[in-house]
Protein backbone atom coordinates (compact mmCIF):
# COMPACT_ATOMS: atom_id res chain seq x y z
CA UNK A 1 0.00 0.00 0.00
CA UNK A 2 1.33 3.45 -1.05
CA UNK A 3 2.21 5.85 2.13
CA UNK A 4 -0.06 8.41 3.03
CA UNK A 5 0.52 11.78 1.48
CA UNK A 6 1.31 14.51 3.48
CA UNK A 7 -1.26 16.46 2.69
CA UNK A 8 -3.54 14.17 3.97
CA UNK A 9 -2.96 16.20 7.18
CA UNK A 10 -4.62 19.18 6.09
CA UNK A 11 -7.52 20.30 3.91
CA UNK A 12 -7.20 18.47 0.12
CA UNK A 13 -9.13 20.69 -2.27
CA UNK A 14 -13.06 21.13 -2.39
CA UNK A 15 -15.52 23.18 -4.85
CA UNK A 16 -16.34 25.82 -2.56
CA UNK A 17 -18.97 27.06 -4.97
CA UNK A 18 -20.44 23.59 -5.24
CA UNK A 19 -20.59 23.83 -0.96
CA UNK A 20 -22.26 27.32 -0.89
CA UNK A 21 -24.66 26.35 -3.44
CA UNK A 22 -25.31 23.24 -1.88
CA UNK A 23 -25.68 24.68 1.72
CA UNK A 24 -27.94 27.65 -0.23
CA UNK A 25 -30.39 25.64 -1.81
CA UNK A 26 -31.58 23.79 0.87
CA UNK A 27 -31.53 26.91 3.13
CA UNK A 28 -33.48 28.35 0.59
CA UNK A 29 -36.10 24.81 0.78
CA UNK A 30 -36.16 25.25 4.86
CA UNK A 31 -36.72 28.65 4.61
CA UNK A 32 -40.35 27.79 2.75
CA UNK A 33 -41.03 24.73 4.35
CA UNK A 34 -40.73 24.88 8.17
CA UNK A 35 -44.51 25.38 9.11
CA UNK A 36 -46.35 24.24 11.68
CA UNK A 37 -50.32 25.40 12.76
CA UNK A 38 -50.19 27.53 15.37
CA UNK A 39 -46.53 28.38 15.64
CA UNK A 40 -44.21 31.34 14.35
CA UNK A 41 -42.17 31.27 11.10
CA UNK A 42 -38.67 31.38 10.63
CA UNK A 43 -37.21 35.14 10.24
CA UNK A 44 -33.65 33.77 9.74
CA UNK A 45 -31.54 31.19 8.89
CA UNK A 46 -28.46 30.24 9.04
CA UNK A 47 -26.51 27.17 7.39
CA UNK A 48 -22.43 26.75 8.64
CA UNK A 49 -20.42 23.81 7.45
CA UNK A 50 -17.26 24.05 9.22
CA UNK A 51 -14.29 21.81 8.09
CA UNK A 52 -11.84 20.42 10.52
CA UNK A 53 -8.57 18.79 9.20
CA UNK A 54 -5.38 18.26 11.14
CA UNK A 55 -2.97 16.93 12.34
CA UNK A 56 -0.87 16.15 15.91
CA UNK A 57 2.49 14.79 16.82
CA UNK A 58 4.22 13.75 20.11
CA UNK A 59 7.38 12.52 21.40
CA UNK A 60 9.51 12.08 24.27
CA UNK A 61 12.80 10.28 25.11
CA UNK A 62 13.41 10.12 21.37
CA UNK A 63 10.33 8.02 20.15
CA UNK A 64 7.42 9.59 18.84
CA UNK A 65 4.48 8.58 21.55
CA UNK A 66 1.32 10.33 19.26
CA UNK A 67 0.94 10.33 15.48
CA UNK A 68 -2.31 11.76 14.52
CA UNK A 69 -4.18 12.71 11.78
CA UNK A 70 -7.94 14.19 12.15
CA UNK A 71 -10.34 14.90 9.71
CA UNK A 72 -14.13 15.76 10.40
CA UNK A 73 -17.11 18.13 9.12
CA UNK A 74 -19.50 19.82 11.14
CA UNK A 75 -22.89 21.71 10.80
CA UNK A 76 -23.78 24.35 12.63
CA UNK A 77 -27.68 25.86 11.78
CA UNK A 78 -29.05 28.97 13.47
CA UNK A 79 -33.33 28.99 12.81
CA UNK A 80 -34.64 32.42 14.47
CA UNK A 81 -38.18 32.22 15.00
CA UNK A 82 -41.01 34.90 15.17
CA UNK A 83 -39.56 38.39 14.32
CA UNK A 84 -36.62 40.27 15.38
CA UNK A 85 -37.96 42.25 17.57
CA UNK A 86 -39.27 38.70 19.57
CA UNK A 87 -37.86 35.29 18.70
CA UNK A 88 -37.05 32.64 20.26
CA UNK A 89 -33.66 33.54 21.50
CA UNK A 90 -33.73 34.76 25.91
CA UNK A 91 -30.39 36.35 27.15
CA UNK A 92 -28.87 35.97 24.24
CA UNK A 93 -28.80 32.69 24.67
CA UNK A 94 -26.34 32.63 27.36
CA UNK A 95 -28.47 30.00 29.12
CA UNK A 96 -28.52 27.46 26.37
CA UNK A 97 -26.43 24.24 26.87
CA UNK A 98 -26.46 23.13 23.49
CA UNK A 99 -24.46 20.15 23.61
CA UNK A 100 -27.33 18.81 26.40
CA UNK A 101 -30.05 19.07 23.31
CA UNK A 102 -31.34 16.84 21.09
CA UNK A 103 -29.62 18.53 18.09
CA UNK A 104 -26.20 18.19 19.63
CA UNK A 105 -26.28 14.43 18.15
CA UNK A 106 -26.91 15.54 14.45
CA UNK A 107 -23.96 17.83 13.60
CA UNK A 108 -21.89 15.66 11.85
CA UNK A 109 -21.85 16.01 8.13
CA UNK A 110 -20.62 13.39 5.67
CA UNK A 111 -16.70 13.52 5.97
CA UNK A 112 -16.66 13.50 1.49
CA UNK A 113 -19.19 16.19 1.50
CA UNK A 114 -21.45 14.15 -1.01
CA UNK A 115 -23.83 16.14 -1.97
CA UNK A 116 -27.04 13.98 -1.06
CA UNK A 117 -25.71 12.85 2.48
CA UNK A 118 -25.07 16.37 3.29
CA UNK A 119 -28.58 17.43 1.99
CA UNK A 120 -29.83 15.04 4.17
CA UNK A 121 -27.90 16.00 7.17
CA UNK A 122 -28.99 19.63 6.63
CA UNK A 123 -32.30 18.59 6.60
CA UNK A 124 -32.49 16.06 9.68
CA UNK A 125 -30.65 19.20 11.79
CA UNK A 126 -32.68 21.72 10.46
CA UNK A 127 -35.71 20.23 12.05
CA UNK A 128 -34.49 19.48 15.11
CA UNK A 129 -33.29 22.95 15.47
CA UNK A 130 -36.76 24.25 14.53
CA UNK A 131 -38.60 22.43 17.13
CA UNK A 132 -35.72 23.38 19.57
CA UNK A 133 -36.55 27.22 18.32
CA UNK A 134 -40.03 26.81 18.97
CA UNK A 135 -40.01 25.62 22.37
CA UNK A 136 -37.65 28.66 23.14
CA UNK A 137 -39.99 31.13 21.73
CA UNK A 138 -43.21 30.11 23.40
CA UNK A 139 -40.81 30.11 26.83
CA UNK A 140 -39.63 33.29 26.01
CA UNK A 141 -43.57 34.01 25.86
CA UNK A 142 -44.31 32.86 28.88
CA UNK A 143 -41.75 34.54 30.67
CA UNK A 144 -42.39 38.29 28.78
CA UNK A 145 -45.49 38.09 30.51
CA UNK A 146 -44.72 36.78 34.12
CA UNK A 147 -41.24 38.21 34.58
CA UNK A 148 -40.13 42.10 34.30
CA UNK A 149 -37.42 41.39 32.27
CA UNK A 150 -35.15 44.43 32.97
CA UNK A 151 -33.03 45.14 30.11
CA UNK A 152 -35.57 43.23 27.43
CA UNK A 153 -34.73 44.68 23.85
CA UNK A 154 -34.70 43.32 20.68
CA UNK A 155 -33.48 39.95 19.89
CA UNK A 156 -31.63 39.92 16.47
CA UNK A 157 -29.65 42.89 15.36
CA UNK A 158 -29.50 43.50 11.30
CA UNK A 159 -26.82 43.14 9.28
CA UNK A 160 -26.24 43.62 5.00
CA UNK A 161 -25.32 40.31 3.38
CA UNK A 162 -21.72 39.68 3.23
CA UNK A 163 -19.99 38.30 0.52
CA UNK A 164 -16.39 36.91 1.01
CA UNK A 165 -14.39 34.44 -0.55
CA UNK A 166 -11.03 33.05 0.61
CA UNK A 167 -9.22 31.24 -1.80
CA UNK A 168 -8.52 27.35 0.18
CA UNK A 169 -4.84 26.87 0.67
CA UNK A 170 -4.19 23.30 0.65
CA UNK A 171 -0.18 23.47 1.10
CA UNK A 172 1.25 20.55 2.96
CA UNK A 173 2.31 20.25 6.84
CA UNK A 174 5.63 18.39 6.47
CA UNK A 175 4.16 16.09 8.66
CA UNK A 176 7.11 13.13 8.30
CA UNK A 177 9.65 15.76 8.72
CA UNK A 178 8.39 17.24 11.72
CA UNK A 179 8.56 13.46 12.77
CA UNK A 180 11.67 13.04 12.96
CA UNK A 181 12.63 16.61 13.84
CA UNK A 182 10.61 15.93 17.51
CA UNK A 183 12.19 12.73 18.03
CA UNK A 184 15.72 14.35 17.98
CA UNK A 185 14.38 17.24 20.14
CA UNK A 186 13.00 14.83 22.73
CA UNK A 187 16.38 13.11 22.89
CA UNK A 188 17.65 15.77 25.24
CA UNK A 189 15.27 14.73 27.99
CA UNK A 190 17.35 11.52 28.00
CA UNK A 191 19.79 13.23 29.68
CA UNK A 192 17.65 14.71 32.07
CA UNK A 193 16.34 11.69 34.00
CA UNK A 194 15.43 14.35 36.97
CA UNK A 195 12.64 15.53 34.54
CA UNK A 196 8.93 14.21 34.74
CA UNK A 197 6.79 13.25 31.81
CA UNK A 198 8.63 15.60 29.04
CA UNK A 199 6.97 16.22 25.61
CA UNK A 200 7.97 18.05 22.47
CA UNK A 201 5.00 18.65 19.81
CA UNK A 202 2.99 20.11 17.20
CA UNK A 203 -0.38 20.46 16.85
CA UNK A 204 -1.98 21.48 13.39
CA UNK A 205 -5.52 22.91 13.02
CA UNK A 206 -6.81 23.86 9.82
CA UNK A 207 -10.60 25.30 10.05
CA UNK A 208 -12.48 26.01 6.64
CA UNK A 209 -16.12 28.06 7.15
CA UNK A 210 -18.61 27.92 4.50
CA UNK A 211 -21.44 29.79 5.88
CA UNK A 212 -24.75 30.97 3.89
CA UNK A 213 -27.67 32.73 5.47
CA UNK A 214 -31.48 33.65 4.71
CA UNK A 215 -30.07 37.17 4.23
CA UNK A 216 -27.58 36.40 1.53
CA UNK A 217 -24.66 36.29 3.03
CA UNK A 218 -22.36 34.14 1.57
CA UNK A 219 -19.28 33.45 3.16
CA UNK A 220 -16.06 30.92 2.34
CA UNK A 221 -13.07 32.14 5.41
CA UNK A 222 -10.26 29.65 6.11
CA UNK A 223 -7.98 29.78 9.43
CA UNK A 224 -5.00 27.75 10.24
CA UNK A 225 -3.48 27.02 13.58
CA UNK A 226 -0.04 25.75 14.46
CA UNK A 227 1.87 25.02 17.71
CA UNK A 228 5.01 24.20 18.51
CA UNK A 229 4.90 22.86 22.46
CA UNK A 230 7.56 21.18 24.87
CA UNK A 231 7.14 21.10 28.80
CA UNK A 232 8.12 18.47 31.74
CA UNK A 233 7.54 17.84 35.27
CA UNK A 234 10.11 18.19 38.26
CA UNK A 235 9.73 16.88 41.78
CA UNK A 236 10.77 20.03 44.11
CA UNK A 237 12.88 19.66 47.09
CA UNK A 238 9.86 19.89 49.34
CA UNK A 239 7.80 16.89 47.42
CA UNK A 240 5.67 18.93 44.74
CA UNK A 241 5.18 18.69 41.65
CA UNK A 242 5.69 21.62 39.03
CA UNK A 243 5.34 22.16 35.53
CA UNK A 244 7.15 24.51 32.98
CA UNK A 245 6.19 24.83 29.12
CA UNK A 246 6.80 26.78 26.14
CA UNK A 247 4.35 27.33 23.48
CA UNK A 248 4.81 28.91 19.94
CA UNK A 249 1.94 29.37 18.14
CA UNK A 250 1.94 30.19 14.21
CA UNK A 251 -1.02 31.48 11.95
CA UNK A 252 1.16 29.64 8.97
CA UNK A 253 3.26 26.88 8.12
CA UNK A 254 6.65 29.12 7.77
CA UNK A 255 5.91 30.30 11.08
CA UNK A 256 6.67 27.01 12.87
CA UNK A 257 9.83 27.68 14.55
CA UNK A 258 13.29 26.50 12.84
CA UNK A 259 15.10 23.54 14.61
CA UNK A 260 17.61 25.94 16.19
CA UNK A 261 14.92 28.04 18.21
CA UNK A 262 12.76 24.68 18.97
CA UNK A 263 16.00 23.52 20.45
CA UNK A 264 16.34 26.73 22.73
CA UNK A 265 11.99 26.24 24.20
CA UNK A 266 13.36 22.59 25.14
CA UNK A 267 16.32 24.16 27.00
CA UNK A 268 14.16 26.76 28.78
CA UNK A 269 11.73 24.54 30.15
CA UNK A 270 14.83 22.37 31.00
CA UNK A 271 16.50 25.48 32.63
CA UNK A 272 13.40 26.76 34.42
CA UNK A 273 12.46 23.14 35.94
CA UNK A 274 15.95 23.08 37.58
CA UNK A 275 15.66 26.45 39.03
CA UNK A 276 11.69 25.68 40.06
CA UNK A 277 13.19 22.54 41.97
CA UNK A 278 14.83 24.90 44.67
CA UNK A 279 12.32 28.12 44.07
CA UNK A 280 10.54 29.26 47.34
CA UNK A 281 7.05 29.06 48.34
CA UNK A 282 5.63 32.06 50.04
CA UNK A 283 2.64 31.20 50.72
CA UNK A 284 -0.46 33.90 50.92
CA UNK A 285 0.54 37.56 49.75
CA UNK A 286 -1.58 40.81 49.75
CA UNK A 287 0.64 43.78 48.41
CA UNK A 288 1.57 45.34 45.05
CA UNK A 289 2.74 43.70 42.04
CA UNK A 290 4.20 44.18 39.07
CA UNK A 291 2.63 42.37 36.08
CA UNK A 292 4.95 42.19 33.16
CA UNK A 293 3.32 41.71 29.27
CA UNK A 294 1.84 37.91 29.11
CA UNK A 295 0.64 38.33 32.96
CA UNK A 296 -0.43 41.86 32.50
CA UNK A 297 -2.88 40.67 29.25
CA UNK A 298 -4.29 38.06 30.59
CA UNK A 299 -5.21 40.36 34.11
CA UNK A 300 -7.32 42.55 31.60
CA UNK A 301 -8.59 39.52 29.76
CA UNK A 302 -10.00 38.39 32.67
CA UNK A 303 -10.96 41.42 34.72
CA UNK A 304 -12.17 43.23 31.97
CA UNK A 305 -12.55 41.69 28.82
CA UNK A 306 -15.89 39.37 29.37
CA UNK A 307 -16.84 41.82 31.67
CA UNK A 308 -17.61 43.92 28.32
CA UNK A 309 -19.03 41.22 26.22
CA UNK A 310 -22.47 42.56 25.10
CA UNK A 311 -24.62 39.87 26.21
CA UNK A 312 -23.61 40.07 29.58
CA UNK A 313 -24.92 43.91 29.63
CA UNK A 314 -28.64 42.35 29.00
CA UNK A 315 -28.80 38.81 29.84
CA UNK A 316 -30.78 37.83 33.25
CA UNK A 317 -28.40 36.30 36.20
CA UNK A 318 -25.45 38.42 34.90
CA UNK A 319 -24.07 40.99 37.37
CA UNK A 320 -23.75 43.44 33.95
CA UNK A 321 -20.64 45.14 35.61
CA UNK A 322 -20.47 47.98 33.02
CA UNK A 323 -23.78 48.36 31.83
CA UNK A 324 -24.89 51.70 31.16
CA UNK A 325 -21.37 53.10 31.75
CA UNK A 326 -20.45 54.52 28.48
CA UNK A 327 -18.23 57.62 29.15
CA UNK A 328 -17.24 56.92 32.80
CA UNK A 329 -14.10 56.16 34.19
CA UNK A 330 -13.26 52.24 33.88
CA UNK A 331 -9.14 52.65 34.26
CA UNK A 332 -6.50 54.95 35.05
CA UNK A 333 -6.12 58.18 32.29
CA UNK A 334 -3.74 57.40 29.88
CA UNK A 335 -4.86 53.82 29.17
CA UNK A 336 -6.95 52.70 26.10
CA UNK A 337 -8.39 48.88 25.11
CA UNK A 338 -9.34 48.07 21.76
CA UNK A 339 -9.72 44.18 20.80
CA UNK A 340 -8.75 44.17 17.02
CA UNK A 341 -9.77 40.71 14.86
CA UNK A 342 -8.45 41.96 11.84
CA UNK A 343 -4.99 42.41 13.59
CA UNK A 344 -1.12 41.54 11.90
CA UNK A 345 1.87 40.49 13.83
CA UNK A 346 5.22 41.01 12.79
CA UNK A 347 5.09 38.26 9.59
CA UNK A 348 2.05 40.21 8.72
CA UNK A 349 -0.27 37.14 9.07
CA UNK A 350 -3.24 37.00 10.85
CA UNK A 351 -2.68 37.26 15.12
CA UNK A 352 -3.71 34.12 16.61
CA UNK A 353 -7.05 35.45 17.31
CA UNK A 354 -7.79 37.14 14.33
CA UNK A 355 -10.53 36.27 11.38
CA UNK A 356 -11.83 38.19 8.52
CA UNK A 357 -15.65 37.47 8.76
CA UNK A 358 -17.26 36.44 12.05
CA UNK A 359 -19.14 33.48 12.94
CA UNK A 360 -22.36 34.67 12.31
CA UNK A 361 -21.25 35.81 8.57
CA UNK A 362 -20.45 39.90 10.07
CA UNK A 363 -16.89 41.47 9.02
CA UNK A 364 -14.80 41.56 11.40
CA UNK A 365 -13.93 45.25 12.97
CA UNK A 366 -11.50 46.75 15.34
CA UNK A 367 -14.28 47.52 18.70
CA UNK A 368 -12.50 50.78 20.24
CA UNK A 369 -13.66 49.68 24.18
CA UNK A 370 -11.83 52.00 26.52
CA UNK A 371 -10.22 55.59 25.80
CA UNK A 372 -8.10 57.17 27.61
CA UNK A 373 -9.58 55.03 30.98
CA UNK A 374 -12.95 55.53 30.29
CA UNK A 375 -15.29 53.25 28.98
CA UNK A 376 -16.74 53.96 24.86
CA UNK A 377 -17.74 50.52 23.52
CA UNK A 378 -18.61 47.02 24.17
CA UNK A 379 -17.43 43.72 22.05
CA UNK A 380 -20.61 43.21 20.10
CA UNK A 381 -22.27 39.90 18.43
CA UNK A 382 -25.69 40.34 16.73
CA UNK A 383 -27.74 40.44 20.07
CA UNK A 384 -28.55 43.87 20.29
CA UNK A 385 -27.50 46.00 23.65
CA UNK A 386 -28.73 49.29 24.61
CA UNK A 387 -25.75 50.95 23.46
CA UNK A 388 -25.77 49.90 20.01
CA UNK A 389 -27.68 47.67 18.02
CA UNK A 390 -25.17 46.66 14.76
CA UNK A 391 -22.65 43.41 15.60
CA UNK A 392 -18.98 44.58 15.17
CA UNK A 393 -18.31 41.39 13.91
CA UNK A 394 -17.29 39.47 17.25
CA UNK A 395 -19.78 37.09 17.10
CA UNK A 396 -17.88 33.52 17.56
CA UNK A 397 -18.77 30.01 19.08
CA UNK A 398 -17.32 26.45 18.79
CA UNK A 399 -19.37 25.11 16.44
CA UNK A 400 -22.42 24.06 18.96
CA UNK A 401 -23.08 26.48 21.52
CA UNK A 402 -25.04 29.74 20.07
CA UNK A 403 -22.53 32.57 19.18
CA UNK A 404 -22.22 35.64 21.68
CA UNK A 405 -19.97 38.57 21.45
CA UNK A 406 -16.46 37.34 22.65
CA UNK A 407 -12.86 38.84 22.61
CA UNK A 408 -10.75 37.89 19.55
CA UNK A 409 -7.09 40.40 19.69
CA UNK A 410 -7.46 42.62 22.93
CA UNK A 411 -4.72 45.22 22.61
CA UNK A 412 -3.95 47.50 26.18
CA UNK A 413 -2.46 50.69 24.64
CA UNK A 414 -1.01 52.85 27.19
CA UNK A 415 -0.32 56.45 26.00
CA UNK A 416 3.54 57.39 25.46
CA UNK A 417 3.31 60.33 27.32
CA UNK A 418 2.12 58.91 30.20
CA UNK A 419 4.29 56.10 30.64
CA UNK A 420 7.39 54.89 32.94
CA UNK A 421 10.20 53.21 32.49
CA UNK A 422 10.33 49.37 33.80
CA UNK A 423 13.10 50.56 35.92
CA UNK A 424 10.66 53.11 37.51
CA UNK A 425 7.87 50.62 37.88
CA UNK A 426 10.08 48.37 39.79
CA UNK A 427 11.54 51.07 42.24
CA UNK A 428 8.28 52.02 42.76
CA UNK A 429 7.04 48.30 43.49
CA UNK A 430 9.82 48.19 46.00
CA UNK A 431 9.08 51.65 47.82
CA UNK A 432 5.23 50.77 47.91
CA UNK A 433 5.84 47.19 49.21
CA UNK A 434 8.26 48.94 51.96
CA UNK A 435 5.72 51.61 52.55
CA UNK A 436 3.51 48.58 53.84
CA UNK A 437 6.16 47.14 56.30
CA UNK A 438 6.68 44.24 53.87
CA UNK A 439 10.29 42.55 53.35
CA UNK A 440 8.98 41.55 49.43
CA UNK A 441 7.32 42.41 46.74
CA UNK A 442 5.71 40.63 43.23
CA UNK A 443 6.70 40.58 40.08
CA UNK A 444 4.69 38.01 37.64
CA UNK A 445 5.78 37.47 34.22
CA UNK A 446 3.29 34.62 33.27
CA UNK A 447 -0.10 33.58 34.23
CA UNK A 448 -1.84 29.91 33.20
CA UNK A 449 -5.04 29.13 33.09
CA UNK A 450 -6.76 32.52 33.90
CA UNK A 451 -11.01 32.31 34.73
CA UNK A 452 -13.42 34.90 36.50
CA UNK A 453 -17.24 34.79 37.21
CA UNK A 454 -19.76 37.12 35.51
CA UNK A 455 -22.60 35.88 37.37
CA UNK A 456 -25.16 38.46 39.86
CA UNK A 457 -25.23 35.12 41.82
CA UNK A 458 -21.44 34.39 42.25
CA UNK A 459 -18.80 36.12 43.71
CA UNK A 460 -17.23 38.83 41.48
CA UNK A 461 -13.89 37.70 41.53
CA UNK A 462 -10.84 36.43 39.11
CA UNK A 463 -8.17 34.06 39.28
CA UNK A 464 -4.83 33.10 37.83
CA UNK A 465 -2.48 30.39 38.19
CA UNK A 466 1.19 31.94 38.38
CA UNK A 467 3.39 30.66 36.34
CA UNK A 468 6.74 32.17 36.28
CA UNK A 469 6.64 34.43 39.32
CA UNK A 470 9.79 36.28 41.43
CA UNK A 471 9.84 37.58 44.94
CA UNK A 472 11.75 40.71 44.85
CA UNK A 473 14.12 41.82 48.15
CA UNK A 474 12.73 45.22 48.72
CA UNK A 475 15.86 46.77 50.26
CA UNK A 476 18.08 44.95 47.64
CA UNK A 477 16.17 44.46 44.43
CA UNK A 478 17.49 41.14 44.63
CA UNK A 479 15.19 38.59 42.74
CA UNK A 480 14.25 35.08 43.84
CA UNK A 481 12.31 32.63 42.08
CA UNK A 482 8.77 31.44 43.71
CA UNK A 483 6.04 28.70 43.01
CA UNK A 484 2.52 27.71 44.32
CA UNK A 485 1.06 31.51 44.15
CA UNK A 486 -2.33 32.35 42.53
CA UNK A 487 -3.12 35.55 41.84
CA UNK A 488 -6.79 36.35 43.19
CA UNK A 489 -8.96 40.22 42.84
CA UNK A 490 -11.57 41.64 42.24
CA UNK A 491 -11.97 43.19 39.10
CA UNK A 492 -13.17 46.70 39.67
CA UNK A 493 -10.82 47.01 42.51
CA UNK A 494 -8.18 45.67 40.63
CA UNK A 495 -8.44 47.89 37.40
CA UNK A 496 -8.58 50.55 39.89
CA UNK A 497 -5.54 50.25 41.69
CA UNK A 498 -3.41 50.31 38.63
CA UNK A 499 -0.51 52.96 39.43
CA UNK A 500 1.80 52.91 36.88
CA UNK A 501 2.42 51.16 33.45
CA UNK A 502 5.08 51.10 30.72
CA UNK A 503 4.39 50.98 27.08
CA UNK A 504 7.09 47.90 26.86
CA UNK A 505 4.62 45.27 24.78
CA UNK A 506 4.04 41.37 24.82
CA UNK A 507 2.14 39.16 22.75
CA UNK A 508 -0.23 36.04 24.19
CA UNK A 509 -2.07 33.50 22.64
CA UNK A 510 -4.21 30.68 23.67
CA UNK A 511 -8.03 29.75 23.67
CA UNK A 512 -10.95 31.20 25.83
CA UNK A 513 -13.81 28.98 27.32
CA UNK A 514 -17.07 30.66 27.65
CA UNK A 515 -20.50 30.14 27.01
CA UNK A 516 -20.05 29.83 23.26
CA UNK A 517 -17.23 27.32 23.63
CA UNK A 518 -13.67 27.49 23.09
CA UNK A 519 -12.13 29.90 20.62
CA UNK A 520 -8.72 31.26 19.87
CA UNK A 521 -7.87 34.62 21.26
CA UNK A 522 -4.41 36.66 21.95
CA UNK A 523 -3.79 40.07 23.50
Amino acid sequence: MAPKAAHDDLAAPVDADALLDTLAEELRRSMGGLRAPATPRPHFLQYTLRRHQGGHLRAAHGAVLRDEARRSNRLYVDVRVGSPAFDNMLDGGLGIDAEERESADWLDAPVDLDPTGLRVALWKLTQIKFDEAVRDYMDHRKLAATEYLRDAGECFAPARATVYREELDDAPFERASWRERLRALSRRFLDTPEIYDPYVDVDVRRLQRFIVTSEGTRVVAQDLYLEFATGGWILTDDGVYVEASRRIPARALAGLPDLARAERAVEEVVAELRELAGAACPGAYVGPALLLGQAASTLFHEALGHRLEGERLVARGESRTFAGKIGAPILPAGLSVYDDPTARDERGDPVWGGYAVDDQGVPAERADLVRDGRLVGYLQSRSPTPHQARSNGHGRHDGVQPPMARMAHLVVEPDPSRARSMADLERELRRRAKDAGLKQALVIERIDAGETSTSSYDFQVFKGELARVYLVDVDSGARTRARDVELVGTPLSALARVVGFAADGEGDAGYCYAESGSVPVSG
